[in-house]
C-alpha cells in the first residue's frame, strides 16, 4: 500500500506515492465505492464508505524510459468517515491513494484570472475540488488538501505541462507537505495532457501554529505549456472554520392531511470563525408541500437517495454573516402542507456556508435571518423531523384464475396494489408490504418468481429460498414505496397433479412477517382467490381445510384442500410464531431495505 504524501522526486530516483499518476502516459482507471463501517439507523447513514480505485498506467515514462507493457498499480483503499450528509458533508482520510480526487465527481467551478492564450494552442483549465478551503486550528495530522486535476479544451494535445502554487500570499502562516511554504510550489511537469479530463495532483496544507483563526489569504493556481495555454484559478485559505448547526425538532404524529404544521429554524455557528452567509437546504418527502414561496430561496424537485429519502428541496440563500458563538432564526415562519398523499413523512434541514452562490430572485417576500441570541449547543449538523399523518394507505392483493388438465403447467398472476389515498414509502420499520402465497391444493408450484420465497409458518418469515413444491410462499418487492394506483405482479408456475379437483388457495396483502398493515384501514381487500379449474375434475367445487399442508417436493396433497374458504372470506389459518429468530436475523426482511434502513414506527413481529 503507498503510504507517502504528495511530494517531489527524492534524490532524482525515488518517487513519492501521490506523485505516481505524473509518470505514465496514458490512464485506465477503476473505482468501486461501497458502504462500509456500521449502520447508524438514527442518522440513516453507514459510519464509513470503502473507496477501492485501480489505476493501469501504460506507455512510457516522462523522462522518455520506455516500460514493457503495462502495469497496473496496486489497489488504494482508504475509509471515508461521513459526518453528515450532503455536498461537502464527506470528510475522507486522506492517504497517499488520494490521487482519487483526480477524478472527483463534484468539482467547484474555476475561476479563471486574465493569461495570455497561444494563438493557435491547446487551453488547459485547472479545476479545483474546493476553491474555498477552511484550515484546522490547531494543525491536524489529517491535513487538508489542495486537489486539482486538468481539463484540455483543445485543440490538440498540450504539451509539457507544468502547475504551480504562487504561495506568495500565504507562505508567512502556511506549509505545504509538513514544511514551511515557498514562494511557489510546483508539481512535476506532465509530457502531454490529452483534450478531456486529466488526473492532477495533491498537496497538503496546514496553518502554523499559533496562526489567529480568521486569517486568510489567496493561493493562484497556474501553470504553463510548450504548446498552449493553461488558465489560472484562485483558491482561498482560512484558518479555521464555521460550525452551522440547525435546531432539533420533536417528531410529529396526526396530522391530517388537509392541516399545516410550522418547521421554525434556528441557525448557530459553533466554530471558530464567521460563516459569510448561509445556505439552507430543506427537504422533505412528497407527502408535505412548501405552503409559500419566499423569493430568495430556490425549489426544485431532486432525485431520492439509495434509500428513498426526500425529494422536495427549498435552497435559500442568506448574505447574512453568521458571528461564531451566535444563533439566529428565520423571521417568517417555513409552513408545510400535509397534502391527501401524506403518510410516512419526514423533513431534513441543513445549514451551508454560502459558497460563491447568488441568492436566487424569484417572486413572493424575502425570507431574512435575524439575531436570536448565544448559539444552540445542543443543535445538529442535520436536523431530521418525522411526520406520521392521520392517513392510510389500502393495500390490496389480487388473485387469479387459471384451467388446465391433470399434468399441465398453468400460470397465475397475483398481484400487491396500493389504492390510496395516501403513498407508502419512507415506511423504514422491518414491516414492509408483502404479498404472502398460499398454494392450491392438487397442484405444485414449479416455477416461483424472483423476490418470492419459501414461507416458514413457524418462524413467520421467508427463508429466502425458491424450492418448488412448498406450500406457501411470501413475496417481497424490491421497491417498498407504492406510489397510489401502483402495483407488484408475482408470476407463479403452477403443475396440476394427477387426480387434482379444482382447487382454490389465496394471496394476501401482508407484512414481511404476516404482520397486520397497520396503516391500511380497509382489510376488506386484503385476501384474494386464486383458482385452478381442472379439467375434467372429480367435483367442480373446491373445498378447504384449517391450514396448508404440504409434503416439501410433493406440494400440496390431491385431496387436501387448502383455504378456499379463507380466499373468500378474508381469513387465513394462524401460522403461529418463534421467539427464537429476531427481526435483525429475519433474511427475508433484510433483502427488502436497500442498503439500510432508518427507524421510525418499528413494528414488532407477533409474540
Amino acid at each position: 500500500m503507498l503510504q507517502q504524501r504528495a511530494g517531489h522526486l527524492s534524490g532524482g530516483a525515488a518517487l513519492r506515492a501521490a506523485q505516481l499518476h505524473q509518470l505514465f502516459v496514458g490512464l485506465v482507471e477503476l473505482r468501486l465505492v461501497t458502504c462500509g463501517g456500521a449502520f447508524d439507523r438514527p442518522s440513516r447513514g453507514y459510519s464509513a464508505n470503502v473507496v477501492v480505485s485501480a489505476y493501469l498506467r501504460c506507455g512510457r515514462w516522462n523522462s522518455g524510459a520506455t516500460l514493457g507493457g503495462c502495469r497496473m498499480s496496486e489497489w488504494l483503499a482508504e475509509r471515508d468517515t461521513l459526518r453528515g450528509e450532503g455536498p461537502g458533508m464527506i470528510n475522507r482520510r486522506r492517504m497517499a491513494g488520494a490521487v482519487l480526487t483526480a477524478v472527483a465527481a463534484v468539482v467547484v467551478a474555476w475561476l479563471p484570472a486574465a493569461s495570455a492564450q497561444s494563438a493557435d494552442g491547446p487551453v488547459v483549465h485547472i479545476k479545483m475540488r474546493q476553491d474555498k478551503i477552511a484550515l484546522p486550528m490547531p494543525p491536524s495530522d489529517d491535513p487538508s488538501q489542495v486537489s486539482w486535476l486538468l481539463r484540455n479544451d483543445g485543440p490538440g494535445v498540450a504539451k509539457d505541462v507544468t502547475i504551480s502554487m504562487d504561495l506568495t500570499d500565504v507562505k508567512s502562516w502556511l506549509t505545504v507537505n509538513r514544511k514551511p511554504a515557498d514562494d511557489v510550489y510546483t508539481w512535476s511537469t506532465l509530457a502531454e495532457v490529452a483534450e478531456g479530463d486529466t488526473a492532477g495532483a495533491i498537496a497538503a496544507i496546514n496553518p502554523k501554529p499559533g496562526t489567529p483563526p480568521g486569517t486568510t489569504g489567496t493561493v493562484i493556481m497556474k501553470g504553463t505549456s510548450s504548446n498552449g495555454t493553461v488558465v489560472s484559478t484562485p483558491v482561498q485559505m482560512t484558518v479555521g472554520s464555521a460550525g452551522l448547526t440547525v435546531n432539533k425538532l420533536a417528531d410529529r404524529k396526526g396530522d391530517k392531511p388537509g392541516t399545516t404544521i410550522g418547521t421554525p429554524v434556528i441557525i448557530s455557528n459553533t466554530g471558530s470563525v464567521p460563516a459569510d452567509g448561509v445556505q439552507l437546504k430543506v427537504l422533505t418527502t412528497r407527502g408535505l408541500a412548501y405552503a409559500d414561496r419566499f423569493s430568495n430561496c430556490a425549489y426544485s424537485t431532486v432525485s431520492a437517495d439509495p434509500y428513498g429519502g426526500p425529494s422536495e428541496q427549498a435552497l435559500c440563500t442568506f448574505d447574512t454573516v453568521v458571528e461564531p458563538g451566535k444563533s439566529y432564526r428565520l423571521d417568517q415562519p417555513l409552513d408545510l402542507e400535509v397534502t391527501h398523499q401524506a403518510l410516512y413523512e419526514f423533513v431534513r434541514r441543513e445549514a451551508l456556508p454560502l459558497s460563491g452562490a447568488k441568492a436566487p430572485s424569484g417572486s413572493g417576500p424575502k425570507l431574512s435571518l435575524v439575531a436570536a441570541g448565544a448559539a444552540d449547543t445542543s443543535g445538529t449538523k442535520i436536523g431530521r423531523q418525522y411526520v406520521l399523518a392521520d392517513n392510510s394507505a389500502d393495500m390490496a392483493a389480487g388473485g387469479d384464475t387459471a384451467e388446465g388438465a391433470p399434468g399441465d403447467l398453468v400460470h397465475v398472476d397475483l398481484s400487491l396494489s396500493n389504492e390510496g389515498p395516501a403513498r407508502m414509502d419512507n415506511n423504514f420499520s422491518d414491516d414492509q408490504p408483502a404479498l404472502l402465497f398460499t398454494v392450491p391444493t392438487g397442484t405444485r408450484a414449479v416455477e416461483i418468481p424472483k423476490r418470492c420465497s419459501v414461507w416458514l409458518p413457524d418462524a413467520q418469515m421467508g427463508n429466502g429460498e425458491q424450492t418448488p413444491g412448498e406450500p406457501q410462499y411470501v413475496c417481497n418487492p424490491l421497491e417498498t414505496g407504492f406510489e397510489v394506483g401502483d402495483t407488484r405482479t408475482f408470476r407463479f408456475g403452477l403443475e396440476i397433479r394427477d387426480g387434482a379437483d379444482t382447487t382454490t388457495g389465496a394471496a394476501k396483502a401482508t407484512t414481511a412477517y404476516d404482520n397486520t398493515l397497520e396503516f391500511d384501514d380497509n382489510q376488506a381487500n386484503n385476501t384474494a382467490p386464486v383458482t385452478v379449474e381442472v379439467e375434467d375434475a372429480d367435483s367442480a367445487t373446491a373445498s378447504a381445510s384449517a391450514s396448508p399442508a404440504g409434503t416439501g417436493d410433493n406440494g400440496n396433497d390431491v385431496k387436501t384442500r387448502t383455504v378456499a374458504d379463507a380466499a373468500v372470506t378474508g381469513s387465513l389459518a394462524s401460522t403461529g410464531s418463534s421467539s427464537a429468530l429476531t427481526v435483525a436475523g429475519a433474511v427475508g426482511a433484510g433483502a427488502l431495505l436497500i442498503g439500510g434502513a432508518l427507524v421510525f414506527f418499528v413494528r414488532r413481529r407477533k409474540a
